[in-house]
């Protein structure tokens, strides 16, 4: 099934591995195909409305979101993207992921640790511990079956690492694991929901690594020559949005990105983060994930955004004409962007078999998944684990 389109009415033939579409991301169909496949199944998965949310804002990159008002985590989603189909796509996809999530139709067995540690493959304490967990040989546990992405056997991953589900229920439960959505993703393909969560994985390991070692280096903006990213670089000067970007050091060797904007209008920093081979759909990524984050509290509407963007503006009066400079970006002096190690495969179960060798490497494990996909809906969905990684609370 790796690669393969699911059977689905009305899905358009597509070659397993293809790209479709190459700019700002990499994808199996086009984003108006996967509108028209995905839309029969939006009210299945909880989702009432799909709202384009980009002018709330002045920067003027798409932004949209998707909300489910029964959702048991998050019920607003946020999708953004080079342009407005593909912000709609990827908030919906977002938000449909989030679903299957919340709702796991995935076989458990139930046993104690000392049982399952020869199955595993890897030691439980390379996972996202509780700070103060109890766990020991004889806690028992409810255990999702894994599939190494490498294809040489299976594995098991606790379910209370993957179970999200913010309902009250009534009854305590002792904490673990650190219920995680890091490596959550969906795709039209199988190897496309793989390579987004594994890229989560590595930016989210990339940037733990900068918080805890100050390992980020300011990207000089003036050697961007990536054509979307110079574009959307445009788009916040003509706003008069300042932007900063770091490079991230990783020891997967995947360009990682982190961009920051504040401007008088909003004068609160956002961020936004980006991975990829591609160094160009890296910083495309986390140029649009900034904006996002700042339309997200315009909109004020997403569950987890918290008091702290509106108590830390200071807002001024702004009447800027068209004609008046905009803010100069920031990074005028940094690393050149042309020097970060940028490559880009042909198709998407090469990448794939790619980027789990270089996660192996690094962790001395096969990255694995939990394959969540509902057969009845044949929209691929995984849950890509890699015993490890670091990752930091609050994903």
């Amino acid at each position: 099934m790796r690669g393969q389109l699911l059977p689905q009415a009305g899905s358009p033939a597509q070659a397993a591995g293809d790209k479709a579409i190459v700019r700002g991301t990499h994808r199996a169909r086009p984003p108006e195909e996967t509108w028209k496949w995905i839309q029969p199944v939006l009210s299945r998965c909880g989702i009432t409305r799909v709202a384009d949310v980009t002018w709330l804002d002045e920067i003027g990159i798409p932004v949209f979101q998707a909300i489910r008002p029964n959702a048991h985590t998050l019920s607003v989603s946020q999708g953004k993207g080079a342009d407005a189909m593909l912000a709609r796509v990827s908030a919906t996809m977002e938000a449909i992921e989030l679903w299957h999530a919340e709702h796991p139709r995935v076989p458990t067995i139930t046993a104690t640790v000392e049982r399952m540690k020869p199955a595993l493959g890897y030691s439980l304490d390379a996972l996202p511990m509780a700070t103060r967990h109890f766990i020991g040989p004889d806690c028992r546990f409810d255990w999702y079956p894994a599939i190494r992405i490498d294809g040489q056997g299976d594995s098991y991953v606790p379910a209370p690492l993957l179970r999200l589900d913010a309902c009250v229920t009534g009854r305590w439960i002792p904490t673990a694991f650190r219920a995680t959505s890091n490596g959550l993703a969906s795709g039209n393909v199988v190897d496309e929901a793989l390579l987004h969560g594994m890229y989560e994985v590595i930016e989210r390991d990339a940037s733990a690594r900068a918080r805890r070692f100050g390992t980020a280096k300011p990207v000089d903006l003036s050697t961007v020559d990536d054509a979307l990213a110079h574009h959307l670089l445009e788009l916040f000067e003509a706003a008069g949005v300042q932007v900063t970007v770091h490079a991230l050091a990783s020891p997967f060797g995947v360009p990682t990105f982190d961009a920051t904007i504040t401007s008088p209008a909003f004068p609160t920093p956002f961020g936004g983060a980006g991975t990829h081979l591609d160094a160009g759909v890296a910083l495309s990524r986390a140029l649009t994930e900034a904006a996002q984050s700042r339309v997200t509290a315009i909109a004020g509407a997403r569950d987890d955004i918290g008091r702290t963007p509106y108590r830390e503006a200071h807002f001024e009066s702004v009447n800027r004409s068209p004609a008046a400079p905009a803010a100069p970006n920031d990074g005028r002096r940094g690393v050149d962007f042309s020097s970060i190690a940028s490559s880009s495969l042909g198709s998407l179960s090469d990448e794939t078999r790619h980027l789990a060798r270089r996660i192996e490497s690094v962790t001395g494990r096969s990255p694995l998944y939990v394959d969540l996909t509902y057969p009845d809906i044949g929209i691929p969905v995984v849950h890509v684990v890699c015993p490890g990684a670091l990752s930091d609370i609050g994903h």
